[in-house]
């Protein structure tokens, strides 16, 4: 996955971002031709769009990152002056397209135009971008791009999302860059920019190469055993790739090799619901498997952080009321009990079995789109009571703590965005923080400095929060409102008292915090700034 891939340019290099740079490029194995036919095409002024077409799980993302960071790396982005890659996230339904394009957009014009006003007419917004891409040399890179047809001559548009079909068209007429597009299928561009366009199948993996792979991925086992299973299954690198993980993470082989593996390219994804099926299996009843299918049944990438908060909000009252007669989340209540700790454990085992991937940018967690329709077909048929409408439900429950959690800060090179805005850049830091407060609490209390317990109160709730123990986070508000009332201090009362009310207002306790806000107007005299929260 590409993620959201980030925003590169030519003034700024490795050393100032780190943070912005794909993790690794490990896993890609061969692909020299492919990668000579993307520096002729960048080389070549003549040709202003790439079509990189295949199947998925052929390599398309690899192949883009390796090549990307490796211009990074040794020839400053071949000279251009910006170089700006998006990956569109996967689509079930054809009317997600116009949302997609729309938020493309808008981003893509934030960065090339954050000094313009921008227009609001769609048409008038993709004809500035297309404009502002074609002012310099420009690399724009489009991974998992929606299969639409964009002919200019055309005399009814599809129903289709017309402005990516104009930006695309727009590029290949005139581009002094380059714009390359990874899709699953060939893209019909129109005819009169065909001599501008280059169109690029790309193949399977050699035998040689597959065995490679594989024995990158840890699998020992002969060379000619490692050749046959890449032939079996047909040089499929996504494939390839979790039979290397399984066997390299206790898998036998012997289990692989009953697998029926016939080569079979017709029905796209059929070898790797196979391997996933073994998988699966594998997992069964455990919670690496429960999150592989939280993460399958959502639509976007989403951070830990999110996941957390909404595994944890499943049994309040405010969530339950979203939810509808025939809707649970029971399946998903192994998940809820975890720690931080083990919940960090369960997720860093996908990802040494490479069934999940990062953003590099946000952290976002994101499976590819054959595992997620595997994954997803499978939960609906072991938990059919668990709600379609997932990611509107993630949406709300982040947007409703949202009134309790500190506010997100910019993300830092090297920094680990989850903690930033306690000011830790990870979990371990974090965790260490929440402890030596704790034991400040403590002293604090026992000396009866009251106005300094009251903050450090306050202080540990917040940290409590961002670790997700909300049990805590409560027990941490309650005795910050005891030491501020102690300590007689008018804003330190007020501070706790928002805070517990936000508290009990999402967990349930609407009575309790009635009651607390009645306090708040006859001790401070002053009306809270705690919003009305509603389900």
């Amino acid at each position: 996955m590409i993620g959201v891939f980030v925003t590169f340019w030519r003034q700024q290099q490795t050393q100032d971002n780190p943070a912005c740079l794909p993790q690794n490029a490990q896993g890609f194995i061969g692909r020299k031709r492919e990668l000579l036919a993307l520096d002729q095409a960048w080389y070549d002024e003549s040709t202003g769009v790439f079509l990189l077409n295949a199947l998925g799980g052929t390599g398309k993302t690899a192949l883009l990152q390796a090549w990307l960071l490796s211009k990074l790396e040794t020839v400053n982005w071949l000279g251009a002056d910006h170089v700006y890659a998006w990956s569109f996230p996967d689509i079930s339904d054809d009317a997600d397209l116009h949302t997609l394009a729309d938020e493309f957009i808008d981003s893509a014009l934030q960065w090339f135009g954050y000094h313009l006003t921008l227009p609001t007419h769609p048409l008038e917004r993709v004809n500035l971008l297309a404009k502002l891409i074609q002012r310099q040399q420009t690399l724009l890179v489009l991974d998992n791009f929606p299969t639409l047809t964009f002919e200019v001559d055309a005399e009814h548009t599809t129903a289709m999302s017309p402005t990516l079909g104009i930006l695309i068209n727009a590029l290949a007429a005139y581009n002094p860059g380059l714009c390359v597009i990874a899709t699953r299928q060939t893209i019909p561009a129109c005819e009169l920019f065909q001599q501008n366009t280059v169109h690029y199948t790309l193949p399977e993996l050699t035998d040689s190469e597959g065995a490679a792979l594989l024995q990158q991925r840890g699998v020992m086992l002969l060379p000619d055993t490692l050749q046959k299973l890449s032939h079996d299954f047909c040089g499929h690198a996504l494939t390839l790739d979790l039979i290397g993980s399984h066997l390299a993470n206790g898998g036998r082989p012997e289990e692989v090799s009953n697998i029926l593996a016939w080569r079979d390219k017709e029905r796209e994804g059929l070898q790797t619901r196979r391997v996933l099926a073994l998988i699966e299996q594998w997992l069964w009843k455990t919670p690496e498997l429960l999150l592989l299918y939280l993460i399958a049944l959502l639509d976007r990438p989403t951070t830990q952080k999110e996941l957390f908060l909404l595994l944890r909000s499943q049994r309040q009252a405010w969530f339950k009321r979203w939810l509808k007669p025939d809707e649970t989340l029971k399946a998903l209540e192994p998940l809820s009990k975890l720690s931080i700790r083990e919940f960090s454990k369960v997720q860093r085992r996908l990802y040494q079995m490479h069934l999940i991937s990062s953003a590099p940018d946000t952290g976002a967690l994101d499976v590819h789109s054959l595992l997620r329709v595997y994954f997803r077909e499978r939960v609906r048929a072991r938990f059919p009571d668990i709600p379609d409408r997932l990611q509107g439900l993630l949406e709300k429950c982040t947007q409703t703590l949202a009134t309790v959690l500190p506010p997100t800060l910019q993300r830092l090179p090297g920094m680990d965005q989850r903690y930033l805005s306690l000011g830790h850049a990870d979990l371990h830091s974090t965790v260490t923080a929440t402890r030596s407060l704790g034991v400040k609490l403590e002293k604090s209390a026992l000396q009866k400095h009251w106005y300094r317990a009251s903050i450090i109160a306050n202080h540990l709730c917040e940290h409590h929060l961002i670790l997700g123990n909300m049990s805590a986070a409560m027990y941490c508000a309650r005795r910050g409102v005891a030491y501020a009332e102690l300590s007689h201090d008018q804003p330190s009362l007020l501070q706790n008292m928002n805070l517990l009310t936000r508290l009990l207002r999402i967990t349930g306790g609407t009575r309790e915090a009635s009651r607390l806000l009645e306090r708040v107007r006859d001790k401070c005299g002053v009306p809270p700034t705690v919003k009305r929260l509603r389900a």
